[in-house]
């Protein structure tokens, strides 16, 4: 006696046998990324980049504590050994610093020598911040008022040398770092392109840049409005959207040829091939977005703070590189193979004919 089975469609299966036009829906698609282009547009035109110390520059500062209660019972005395007197050190500065316009960028406990008032290695706490400006004077004021905050905050009227001169450390970032990578960049899709084009479709050729610089926008145009802080590690956000892209790309494209190849599809409208075919590669990728996606989840909340920048940033591409290749790219594609590939197609009838 045979059991008939009945066969479960997998996740796979339900999203090959959809009746889901993505071509057909291509412009309400491309709805999301104008969007995030034209309020991109409008952020870096007003407000711009987030910038970070890696190109503005950053002040420091070191604030004793009074841990030996050396200033009298007038002034407050705090022990950085207790976590109570470090987070209320840590909320007066970041109001006089919130008051001033800036932003606590680093902190940490360390010992200040103070020979005015015999202090020898006292508790102390060094903070760090990123200037807001590029002129050197403003700079200055600026510091000069955050100091006379401080020294208020803390009760150190009398007491001035408690609080340090605020040292200031202009940017000597290297942008050869971010040029270089961008450089690679065009080279490598240069010579790829071109590799793809002889060997295969020239029309690829057009199909990445379009796919490619939709998605570097769309990148940089989310990093505007979630007001990223942006610093050198930016070349390495750029370039792992950059390759994704091209996997995007490549993974799709050899998927499409070996679906004409098949003759699955020989009295088929080619968007259709696009749209079958984007099918048929969404659960491998989401499998592998999905994985790429929860380790940048991992980094961003157990990293350090520029660590957490950089997954918040390869997050985005995630985002944007999977939605582009899976709403967009099809459109792409059958919009510059659809007549290349029908000429194809009665040029092959032609030739199969057999003479009389």
């Amino acid at each position: 006696m045979t059991s008939i089975k009945k066969e479960k469609f997998s996740l796979n299966k339900k999203i090959i046998s959809s009746k889901f036009n993505i071509t057909k829906n291509f412009l309400y698609f491309l709805i999301v990324p104008a969007i995030i282009l034209l309020v991109g547009i409008i952020l870096i035109s007003t407000v711009g980049f987030n910038l970070g110390s890696d190109f503005t520059g950053e002040s420091v500062v070191k604030i004793y504590v009074n841990n030996e209660n050396r200033f009298g019972e007038d002034v407050t005395s705090y022990d950085l050994n207790d976590s109570n007197d470090l987070d209320e050190i840590y909320k007066k500065i970041e109001i006089v610093l919130n008051d001033n316009g800036l932003e606590i960028d680093g902190f940490r406990t360390t010992t200040m020598t103070i020979d005015d008032y015999v202090i020898g290695r006292g508790q102390a706490v060094e903070v760090t911040y990123q200037n807001l400006s590029s002129d050197y004077n403003s700079i200055i004021a600026k510091n000069n008022d955050v100091r006379s905050s401080l020294i208020t905050a803390f009760g150190y009227s009398n007491y001035e040398k408690a609080v340090s001169n605020i040292d200031y450390a202009p940017s000597e970032a290297d942008f050869s770092w971010i040029t270089g990578t961008v450089a690679c960049i065009v080279v490598g899709y240069l010579v790829m392109a071109c590799y793809i084009a002889f060997r295969n479709n020239p029309s690829i050729f057009l199909v990445g840049i379009m796919q490619i610089a939709i998605d570097i926008f769309m990148l940089l145009g989310l990093i505007l409005i979630f007001r990223l802080t942006i610093n050198l590690s930016l070349a390495i956000i750029i370039l792992s959207t950059f390759l994704l892209s091209i996997f995007n790309l490549i993974y799709y494209y050899s998927k499409l040829k070996s679906n004409i190849k098949s003759g699955r599809f020989e009295k088929v409208k080619f968007s259709e091939i696009a749209n079958a075919t984007t099918k048929e590669t969404t659960f491998n990728r989401a499998i592998i977005y999905a994985v790429l996606f929860v380790v940048t989840i991992i980094f961003s909340v157990l990293a350090v703070e520029g660590v957490r920048e950089v997954a918040l940033g390869i997050m985005i591409g995630l985002i944007v590189t999977f939605y582009t290749s899976q709403f967009l790219l099809p459109s792409f594609c059958s919009v510059l193979y659809k007549e290349r590939k029908r000429a194809k197609t009665v040029k092959s009838k032609v030739d199969k004919k057999v003479p009389e």
